[in-house]
């Protein structure tokens, strides 16, 4: 099956079998927590637990929630951007604010977190390393991984498939602006 459609050069974000195991694993884990707590809870009522298990459950849906509408889908290549899809809604990076564009080859194992999420949806928020520094990433499977240099400074790191292919068209596409 072929991830290009011809006309508006789209290619899909396919997700890691390690991103795929870390989102199953922290949804089911954190169904079961909730799941355990609400039903303490109900069979032995302590005054004021649910003052603190309502919020609690809020936030950690509410984290995963934003973790997920940051998601990236698919991107896709304009005459005058890379888009970025995310569940959110798309992130457009002109081709005139990129300075560089490269497969990234660099180790997983060299990133380091500083804010983020660290494989439930993907890989998304600010790391550091990897041959970068500090940059941001949207990023299901690093196999696929390429990075954008901005003019203003900021360093992006995103995954599709066929990434080579993405890097070379957005390379023609910095050299003619």
């Amino acid at each position: 099956m072929e991830n290009v459609n011809a006309e508006t050069m789209v290619y899909k974000v396919t997700k890691s079998k390690a991103v795929c195991g870390m989102t199953i694993f922290s949804v089911a884990l954190v169904v079961c927590v909730f799941a355990f707590a609400y039903a303490v809870s109900l069979i032995e009522p302590v005054d004021g637990s649910y003052y603190i298990l309502v919020p609690v459950t809020v936030l950690t849906l509410g984290v995963m929630g934003a973790y997920y509408l940051y998601s990236p889908k698919r991107v896709e290549l304009t005459d005058g951007a890379l888009v970025l899809h995310r569940v959110m809604g798309p992130k457009a990076f002109p081709y005139t604010e990129i300075e560089e564009v490269g497969k990234w080859s660099g180790s997983a194992a060299s990133l380091l977190r500083t804010f983020g999420d660290g494989g439930m949806f993907g890989y998304i928020g600010w790391f550091s390393g990897g041959g970068l520094g500090r940059h941001f990433e949207y990023v299901c499977k690093y196999d696929d991984a390429f990075y954008l240099k901005m003019r203003s400074g900021r360093k992006y790191m995103l995954s599709c498939d066929d990434a080579e292919r993405v890097v070379e068209y957005v390379s023609e596409r910095v050299r003619e602006s």
